[in-house]
């Protein structure tokens, strides 16, 4: 997943994606988290914003929600370097930032979320309706299992209102000129292919050893890249919910109480099961001078025919599947006889989906068009909507109501001890007194930190390095375990002794020789290609193969390259059969103008597509740039020796 992140990083659909989890924080909560968004006064000030403080305890709420989103999101992918390559820090505080100012704005603006209103939202929220009506009852076991007050539950989501009010201000001016929406249409619908040649950085090795000298004169000149940073020793309890499993045993009004509160995650989405042969649409087969328009209406045409054909083989008595492996054009389920599983609702484009609505099991459809060409769609097994009961899930009910108690449980325990410490100053004695372990770490750096003991937990380290030494932190809460840390000693950052680094500068200067001999291979490569013209025969016995990619857009990401906006510039202002290359990031790239598509025009249907994504996306930039002006503009004081 990081590196899907990295590949895609132009895209506007990841920052989209990014900005959109930042509203997230700024406007809402979301309702796993508990209270979110309130102020707090603890723990000092992370910055000021216009004279209104932005708590230490607000700041590491939030942090920490934030971490706990991702980890979400990216499972057993998830990393400190995945922290650092989002930079969740800065993005927490940047929503703590801008929901301070969204908010004085939209207070000078007037705008106000009046009871009705919000009564309104509440009572649309899924999470608390029941048979599709709102459950009071629901609602109010949800907060309570959130320990959320409905108070400030409500004040939150009043917030949210008020900042959803002030962005769609920017929604009602916005105008859609015809070279704009021409420009789109051209940028989605316009499409090539390319082969290409891609390689790290580093791919050329070269075979050496070095002398004492060249080590030493290399250590010299980079001293600073080897410098051993800051160092702590932390002592510390852990205390670990799933100790006390095994001691809880829900009753039976909280296992109802759970249910009814949680009734929306036992729903059971609407399930077919299906398959389909495809005929693509291909308006490059279409031979003459027609208009791009007429050559698509003649392939849907074609596509239509040989639709029908393959139906009518099927009604008379040929077998689906086998039918489905000769001539469907959807290669991965054509190869397994058209199968395409099993799927939610909503999983396929909509015409897809209307057709399925209207078979019945082992029905076979007429010829459907979709984006991606004809269907002939058999349905073959269908799963309505409905609710678990109780009776259903009970176990896995129990096994939650397990988890949240267990959890509670050693959070109360951790306030006991961090109590007893603060009063007595002493960690051990404490956590002596409450029945539970204290150990200590040896010396690890906010850089490498590898202590299996405490596993991938950035709140821990991002606390530790923020305590004053002896100092005893608060408890920390993560869904594995809370702990309570002291800082006991440290080092200062010193530059070492070249023999205890010796490993490490001769791995750094064998990845520079191989970056700058890989570099000159690349320069080599495009001097060929420049008077050859042909991939394969330039990349003859270096480890290399020529890759082809499907038809991309210039709004797509690249199949097997990513969205990187400077390959697909060239890739669209290129020629026929002309070479270009890119650098970008880590990696080098050779590629070669396969095929072409041009775009046509849209009709009325898609014009007003584009007007809307076009004014949406155009009042998204609007209101973001406002937002950026309103910070550049408004006194800000940050304190980051708290972050």
């Amino acid at each position: 997943m990081l590196s899907i992140i990295r590949e895609h990083a132009d895209s506007w659909m990841i920052k989209s994606i990014l900005w959109l989890i930042i509203l997230a924080f700024v406007g809402t909560i979301f309702y796993s988290w508990g209270m979110g968004g309130a102020s707090s006064s603890g723990g000092g000030a992370v910055a000021v914003v216009e004279g209104q403080k932005i708590s230490q305890q607000e700041y590491d709420r939030t942090f920490n929600n934030l971490v706990d989103f991702y980890r979400q999101q990216f499972r057993n992918q998830f990393s400190d370097d995945l922290i650092k390559k989002l930079d969740l820090k800065t993005q927490a505080l940047e929503a703590l930032i801008q929901k301070k100012l969204l908010l004085m704005a939209a207070e000078k603006q007037h705008l106000r979320v009046s009871d009705v209103e919000l009564i309104s939202h509440l009572k649309e929220l899924p999470v608390f309706q029941n048979e599709n009506k709102f459950s009071d009852k629901i609602y109010r076991n949800y907060l309570k299992s959130q320990r959320i007050t409905p108070e400030d539950f409500e004040d939150t989501q009043r917030q949210a209102l008020t900042l959803d009010k002030l962005e769609k201000l920017f929604q009602t001016n916005t105008k859609v000129s015809q070279s704009e929406v021409l420009e789109a249409f051209v940028k989605e619908k316009e499409k090539a292919k390319i082969d290409y040649v891609r390689f790290k950085n580093d791919h050329f090795k070269v075979e050496k050893s070095f002398t004492d000298q060249e080590l030493k004169d290399f250590f010299q000149a980079n001293k600073k890249q080897f410098e051993i940073p800051p160092q702590i020793q932390v002592e510390y309890v852990k205390i670990e919910p799933k100790t006390y499993l095994a001691q809880i045993e829900p009753r039976d009004e909280d296992i109802a109480d759970y249910y009814k509160s949680k009734i929306a995650d036992f729903r059971v989405e609407k399930k077919y099961r299906a398959s389909h042969i495809l005929v693509n649409v291909k308006p490059s087969d279409i031979e003459g001078d027609s208009s791009p328009e007429d050559k698509q209406n003649q392939a849907e045409d074609k596509a239509k025919i040989r639709a029908e054909e393959l139906r009518e083989r099927i009604m008379a008595g040929a077998n689906f599947e086998e039918t489905a492996k000769k001539h469907s054009h959807d290669l991965g389920s054509g190869a397994q006889g058209g199968s395409l599983g099993e799927f939610n609702k909503g999983t396929m484009v909509s015409g897809f989906e209307a057709a399925l609505e209207k078979l019945k099991v082992d029905e076979i459809s007429k010829p459907v068009l979709t984006p991606f060409g004809y269907h002939i769609i058999r349905l073959e097994g269908l799963e309505k909507e409905r609710i678990k009961p109780l009776k259903e899930v009970r176990e896995e009910v129990i096994k939650s109501l397990k988890e949240i108690k267990a959890r509670q449980r050693a959070r109360r325990t951790a306030k006991r001890i961090y109590q007893d410490a603060e009063n007595s100053s002493n960690l051990k004695s404490a956590a002596d007194k409450n029945k539970v372990q204290t150990k200590t770490t040896g010396f690890f750096s906010r850089e490498k930190h590898d202590l299996p003991e405490i596993g991938n937990q950035p709140q821990f380290f991002n606390t530790a390095f923020s305590l004053q030494e002896n100092k005893i932190s608060q408890p920390i809460h993560t869904p594995e375990a809370s702990f309570i840390l002291k800082t006991t000693s440290n080092k200062e950052a010193y530059i070492p002794e070249l023999e205890e680094v010796r490993e490490v500068i001769e791995s750094a200067l064998i990845e520079r020789i191989n970056q700058e001999f890989t570099l000159s291979k690349f320069k080599e490569l495009e001097q060929k290609l420049a008077q050859e013209k042909d991939l394969e025969k330039a990349i003859q016995g270096m480890n290399l193969s020529v890759r082809h990619t499907p038809f991309f857009s210039r709004a797509d990401s690249i199949p097997g390259i990513g969205n990187i906006k400077e390959i697909k510039d060239k890739t669209f202002a290129m020629t026929l059969e002309n070479i270009s290359s890119a650098k970008v990031r880590n990696r080098f790239y050779l590629f070669k103008l396969i095929e072409k598509e041009s775009a046509g025009k849209p009709d009325k249907e898609q014009t007003q597509q584009l007007i809307q994504q076009i004014k949406q996306e155009k009042s998204r930039q609007t209101f973001q740039e406002w937002v950026k002006n309103l910070k550049s503009r408004a006194n800000i004081l940050i304190d980051k020796t708290l972050m």
